[in-house]
């Protein structure tokens, strides 16, 4: 009996040092190699988008420093509200019109223009009050439509009331000519 205890001692040690052992450090060696492989999955292609980024730039840098500008305002890569204001401002007094009542909406994320998994493009939503006649208030439209920043109008809201007075009339227009309130809400767009 003694010679087939000791094979069996030995045998079960070999199995609980097998299971105590050998297996969880053959599982946390096994872990580590495919961590090692992801890292270096991410290093190959962190460098890949690096010489991506270098051809882009270079192509960028043919671009005329004009065009660039001009791209850079139309689709700017920050939320700049208060050059936005200026400019909305700044055409709203070309018919001496003010504007009121600014509300900024929050800022949400627009699914087209997806790269990866991040939008790559933001937008807000500004509201803000205007009191006009129609015909100034046509002109305001299309000039913000001509803007060089990318405006798109997503409401608009009027009432009429024939009891109020231009304050600055535009030039040709008679003194006492109503102005009617308009309430616009426009969304603008910004990269990421």
């Amino acid at each position: 009996m003694r010679d087939y205890l000791v094979p069996i001692i030995l045998l079960l040690a070999a199995l609980g040092l097998f299971v105590g052992y050998t297996n969880p450090a053959f599982q946390d060696a096994k872990t580590a190699h495919d961590t090692y492989l992801q890292y270096d999955a991410a290093l190959t292609q962190s460098s890949q988008l690096r010489q991506f980024r270098d051809q882009l730039l270079a192509r960028r840098n043919t671009f005329p420093a004009q065009d660039v500008q001009r791209l850079e305002r139309l689709l700017p890569d920050n939320i700049d509200n208060i050059r936005l204001i200026i400019d909305i401002n700044s055409i709203a007094s070309r018919y001496h019109l003010q504007i009121s009542n600014i509300a900024f909406a929050p800022v949400s994320v627009e699914p087209q223009g997806r790269v990866g998994s991040v939008s790559a493009v933001g937008s807000v939503d500004v509201s803000f009050a205007v009191n006009a006649t129609y015909a100034d208030f046509m002109s305001f439209l299309q000039d913000l439509q001509r803007s060089a920043r990318m405006v798109e109008v997503q409401n608009v809201k009027f009432s009429i009331d024939s009891s109020t007075q231009s304050v600055a009339p535009r030039k040709g227009a008679t003194p006492a000519e109503p102005t009617d309130k308009y309430t616009l809400t426009v969304r603008t767009y910004w990269l990421k």
